[in-house]
């Protein structure tokens, strides 16, 4: 079985004035490839930390202490983030932590926005207000891929009317991505697939007109001086010498950003943003929530990442634009087969998209199992007080999840939720329960019952 990622015994806490927060204890996730994977808990559990720390972006005064978080070519991500020895402290260095945060933004360069991206709770807060909406997605594009663009753009000026006619009938035909791809890349047009393929994709585009477009990305004008440009990057040479002088450097990225701003409109075509050529050139409080929100994805997706995780993003929406996000989320992960870690306090909301759920308390995961047996056989005491706490059609008295979230400065001995859970025994106090394997699938952190 293939994996995206794989965390084992992660440790995260906060150094504050009001003392050590321990915000991760110990968290323990597998995330296969094309899954989506949800986490749920009550606020204040960890669920964002954790996804910060896999991306690595965790403010000075944090610190891993502990644990290893394992990307898909077997490269831990915690490396440049734990401390010397990986052994709690409650000393805070604040130069020290300088020094690693400086360290781990440059280790990491390569892998946050291009490998691994985040979309955020609130997309308002995420987008630059100050730059258009097709500028920021053509940004991430430009800082991790500038290659590809300059294949695009040089694919579309080598094409000829009789190559775009046989793309097209091995698309009437049901020929695969890769048979495509391997004749564009006999004909020198690697650059040109993702293209075709966005607008053969597209549902808001009938068939003649899909074909209309596709025929005619070929034959593109291309000056001497973008040509010389253009080809030289190509060949992986960057710019010479004498284009990099003010004027001709900022020719030559106009040049990328124009094509960057031609596969913002294409991302946003595949997003079903009605009428992108528009909304790229617009700002952000243009925009709707549920249109901000897209744009967001389109950011995370313009790379075409491994994993993406989502914190969140349909909490700020109603419940219309929520449903159009989830279905959205679904169909991404059977076009791109990428990833997703899906974080919500909202269980219905994961029901509708998730494969497996993960139920996080006090820094912990404490119950994984396919989302079926999450709502149908929870093992865990508080798993099973949230999925009671879920409004139903049916209409029974709603139970709450009693006691009070615990103070992560000084978390229960023992097993955490013991001070709340109607079911502990003098063991439940005094013993941190493992995960176990209690079925197929399912994993539980829970003493059995006698």
């Amino acid at each position: 079985m293939d994996y995206t990622l794989k965390v084992s015994d992660l440790k995260v806490q906060f150094y504050t004035r009001r003392g050590i927060y321990k915000a991760l204890n110990g968290v323990h996730l597998s995330l296969m490839q094309g899954e989506i994977f949800g986490v749920a808990g009550e606020s204040g559990c960890g669920k964002t930390t954790m996804g910060l720390t896999i991306i690595g972006l965790l403010p000075v005064n944090a610190a891993v202490t502990e644990g290893k978080v394992i990307f898909l070519d077997k490269r831990d991500l915690m490396a440049p983030l734990r401390k010397g020895n990986g052994e709690e402290t409650d000393k805070f260095n604040l130069r020290q932590s300088e020094a690693v945060t400086k360290k781990v933004n440059k280790e990491l360069a390569d892998v946050r926005g291009s490998r691994i991206s985040m979309v955020f709770q609130d997309p308002m807060t995420s987008l630059n207000p100050v730059l258009q909406v097709g500028f920021q997605i053509a940004e991430t594009v430009i800082t991790h891929q500038p290659r590809s663009l300059v294949e695009r753009k040089l694919a579309r000026s080598r094409a000829t009317q009789d190559d775009m006619e046989q793309i097209l009938k091995l698309l009437k035909e049901g020929a695969d991505e890769t048979v495509i791809t391997r004749y564009a890349e006999s004909k020198g047009l690697r650059g040109i697939v993702t293209q075709v393929l966005n607008v053969w994709r597209r549902n808001d585009l009938g068939e003649a007109k899909k074909e209309k477009i596709i025929l005619s990305l070929h034959s593109e004008k291309l000056g001497s001086f973008e040509k010389i440009v253009l080809e030289s990057m190509e060949k992986g040479k960057g710019m010479p010498g004498w284009m990099k002088i003010p004027g001709i450097s900022r020719a030559a990225k106009n040049v990328i950003l124009r094509e960057g701003y031609t596969k913002a409109i294409e991302l946003l075509s595949m997003l079903e943003v009605p009428n992108p050529d528009k909304v790229v050139r617009m700002y952000p409080h243009e925009l709707s929530g549920g249109m901000r929100q897209r744009i967001v994805i389109a950011i995370a997706l313009a790379n075409n990442p491994d994993l993406v995780i989502l914190d969140e993003p349909t909490s700020a929406l109603d419940v219309t634009v929520q449903a159009q996000i989830l279905e959205l989320t679904r169909h991404l992960k059977h076009r791109f087969n990428t990833s997703f870690i899906f974080i919500s306090h909202d269980l219905s909301v994961l029901s509708e998209v998730c494969d497996r759920i993960g139920i996080m308390y006090a820094g912990s995961i404490v119950e994984v199992a396919p989302t079926d047996v999450v709502f149908n056989n929870p093992l865990h005491p508080y798993t099973k007080m949230l999925t009671r706490a879920i409004p139903r059609i049916e209409g029974y008295e709603i139970q709450g999840v009693g006691g009070a979230v615990p103070d992560m400065r000084n978390v229960p001995q023992g097993c955490a939720f013991h001070p709340r859970c109607p079911d502990a025994t003098e063991k439940c106090r005094t013993i941190k329960p493992e995960m176990l394997e209690v079925e197929a699938g399912h994993f539980v952190a829970c003493f059995p019952k006698r």
